[in-house]
């Protein structure tokens, strides 16, 4: 019997020990005493129900936490890291959240763990089978939630068709892959954004999650933000309605989130500053790299705020907005806290041609190794360049590529 048709009766603790006991083994459901038995105890069709989702378990920690999480392959892509999650559920307060197309629960498990006291979260799936691992997965939290009054539940629906309350707030992470095939068009996501959009319009609070590079052409009352967890852009936030207030956002206006592992993260937005006006805001470019080179974190560039972050801290480019970044002087001390927060940051100690064999030349009188290489602009590759350059010295340092007037340029950096 699939486990599908028995995951939310008392099966579920010696489901999970199969999981958990089959993830042990390297690589997963290696063992084959172990495989043997389980698959005498379960069955064939529930056993390799359970394999699938043992060797996926090393990717949902990484995901989800610590635990055992149920899941497949295509649902894990798609849901939500938790440090993400955490960060996009403290803009829903003491809502009840209603999370439309909510996978395996990337973002309910956080909204299911939103402080003490909150109004709870239903997440709906038109699937079934995703629907069940959700709520097996939630059953992770609901001990921890159930002094509360909160809602904690979970729903098999078409997000379209159901009911949703007029004081709940909506979370929405529509699918990207409906035809089986990446798209960063919001009209061919499922639901689209202009058919969920009149129940996202009329809820309290909202949120839509959108693939980084997705366009749309919305009015002047939401705010997007693009997020980032350990430098790689995670996904594109609309926030709607009192989410704005609560995260202290301007309507109309863009924001930058570098989320790091701990879950703690930076911020960096445009204020007051309408989205349309950062396209007309022009920086000076520098010739070459001055005494700091600048390289703002991934979220920063996809919101489109290079140059606004350039002009808000005193920087020029190097090559144009998509280059890294220079001061030509002097960094105080508090403007180099705040750069530091949401950008890498280097002392330049050289620069010069990109030549490789000046440069291993300028390494070998320095006693010194490229460590770390950041590439903006040329087609190197830093982990080639890294094993080339390593047997220079001894010294690590960093060595940073990039394109200005006058070709390509290195530096190196403390």
């Amino acid at each position: 019997m699939p486990i599908r048709d028995s995951i939310q009766d008392e099966q579920i603790v010696a489901y999970e020990a199969a999981i958990a006991e089959l993830a042990a083994t390297t690589p997963a459901g290696s063992d084959v005493k172990v495989v043997k038995r389980l698959r005498h105890q379960f069955g064939s069709d529930a056993f390799y129900e359970l394999i699938a989702i043992a060797r996926l378990q090393r990717k949902a920690r990484q995901k989800l936490g610590e635990g055992v999480w149920w899941a497949t392959d295509r649902a894990l892509q798609q849901a939500t890291a938790w440090q993400v999650a955490k960060l996009k559920s403290s803009w829903f307060g003491d809502h009840l959240v209603f999370d439309l197309c909510c996978g395996i629960g990337g973002d309910a498990l956080e909204l299911a763990r939103r402080g003490e006291s909150h109004g709870g979260v239903v997440a709906v799936d038109m699937d079934p089978v995703i629907q069940q691992y959700t709520e097996a997965n939630l059953r992770k939290v609901v001990p921890a939630v159930s002094a509360t009054a909160a809602t904690i539940q979970t729903v098999c629906e078409d997000v379209l068709k159901i009911e949703i309350p007029a004081n709940a707030a909506i979370h929405l992470d529509p699918d990207r892959r409906a035809d089986g095939k990446r798209t960063t068009r919001p009209e061919d996501y499922q639901p689209s954004l202009s058919q969920i959009l009149p129940r996202i319009e009329a809820a309290p609070a909202a949120i839509i999650k959108l693939a980084p590079a997705a366009k749309t052409e919305l009015d002047d009352r939401i705010h997007r933000a693009w997020i980032s967890l350990s430098g790689g852009v995670r996904e594109q936030s609309l926030i709607f309605g009192d989410a704005l207030q609560r995260a202290g956002f301007h309507p109309g206006s863009v924001s930058a989130f570098a989320v790091r592992s701990d879950g703690n993260y930076s911020r960096f937005d445009s204020s007051d500053t309408p989205s349309g006006e950062l396209d007309s805001i022009r920086v000076a470019s520098a010739k070459s790299p001055g005494q700091w080179i600048i390289d703002p974190d991934a979220a920063v560039r996809a919101a489109g705020l290079t140059e606004y972050f350039a002009r808000t801290y005193g920087l020029k480019t190097l090559g144009g907005p998509t280059g890294f970044l220079t001061s030509e002087d002097e960094i105080d001390d508090a403007r180099m806290e705040k750069i530091r927060e949401i950008a890498s940051i280097g002392e330049v100690i050289w620069s010069g041609s990109c030549d490789e064999r000046k440069l291993r030349r300028e390494l070998r009188q320095r006693n010194q190794y490229a460590e770390k290489i950041k590439v903006r602009g040329s087609g190197h590759d830093p982990a080639v360049l890294r094993k080339r350059l390593r047997p220079c010295g001894e010294t690590p340092i960093g060595l940073w590529i990039g394109r200005a007037e006058k070709g390509v340029f290195a530096a190196f950096t403390h």
